[in-house]
């Protein structure tokens, strides 16, 4: 259980991280290029 808690809590510090920045550089092709690099790991 602690390796899901972990996973989940990287997971929602990513997605907060990300919006901050994308809100921060206000571009779009920042956003696209991160997901696409987030997708690239899986």
């Amino acid at each position: 259980m602690p390796l899901f808690m972990g996973l989940t809590a990287g997971a929602t510090g990513l997605v907060a991280l990300s919006a901050f920045l994308w809100l921060y550089a206000g571009e779009r092709v920042y956003a696209d290029r991160l997901i696409s690099a987030i997708a690239g790991c899986f």
